[in-house]
């Protein structure tokens, strides 16, 4: 009798360890590179956003719908570096003969994406994820000062800082290497952006002051390494 109830209970115990977790709940950080427009430093081109790489983080979960297909939730935290000193050399086009310094801030994006991945199994514990994800973006454009100085006058501009509102994407791929029964590693590669309206901007030059929507465009390629925990 003691034979079959050990062998009903290695059996049932067993079954529980073999069963594929059906949630996970992880962290993620990496570097985030801007492209297109974003990256641009041409002061002509009045989408440039003199970005540079910046980093990410990520907070995330997922959910089974079927064997092969998840839903996913992830916030994401993103910042890059203005390019202060192309913006001064770029003006230094048009005033050789001035003295310019200037200041800047950071870019900074929050987005909620929900989406779905597809499950694709590669080996017993390794395993590919094509991913696409959809939400909302808030971003936040850095304020810059210019000062410009020559034997003749001081100009000063100077750009505000605001906060819009739009819509998010993501598109890529995750991988997933099961350490144990309870955690995994699942880096990702994905590009993702927004399209987006950051309302009242103000331009301060000297004293004379303009008030425009901007409308930067958003995309970034996405490294990152995250561990998760499954259950």
């Amino acid at each position: 009798m003691k034979k079959y109830i050990f062998i009903i209970a290695f059996s049932i115990a067993t079954t529980i360890v073999a069963q594929e977790s059906n949630y996970y709940f992880g962290v993620s950080y990496g570097k985030s590179f801007p492209l297109g427009d974003f990256a641009a430093d041409d002061i002509a081109n009045s989408n440039s956003g003199f970005a540079e790489s910046g980093n990410k983080l990520d907070v995330y979960g997922g959910a089974a719908l079927s064997e092969k297909l998840n839903f996913t939730l992830t916030f994401r935290y993103q910042n890059f570096d203005t390019d202060i000193y192309a913006l001064v050399e770029e003006s230094k086009t048009t005033k050789v003969e001035a003295n310019i310094v200037g200041s800047s801030d950071d870019w900074k994006t929050y987005s909620l994406l929900a989406g779905i991945e597809y499950k694709i199994n590669i080996g017993r514990k390794f395993s590919i994820y094509p991913r696409i994800g959809l939400g909302p973006i808030l971003v936040s454009n850095p304020p810059f000062t210019i000062a410009v100085t020559n034997e003749n006058a001081n100009t000063e501009v100077i750009r505000s800082s605001e906060t819009g509102f739009g819509l998010g994407y993501e598109l890529g791929i995750g991988l997933k290497r099961d350490i144990g029964n309870y955690f995994c590693l699942m880096p990702t590669f994905t590009f993702s952006g927004g399209f987006v309206t950051i309302p009242d901007v103000d331009t301060t030059i000297d004293n004379l002051r303009t008030t425009l929507d901007y409308m930067p465009k958003i995309i970034t390629f996405n490294l990152g390494l995250s561990l998760a925990y499954k259950f």
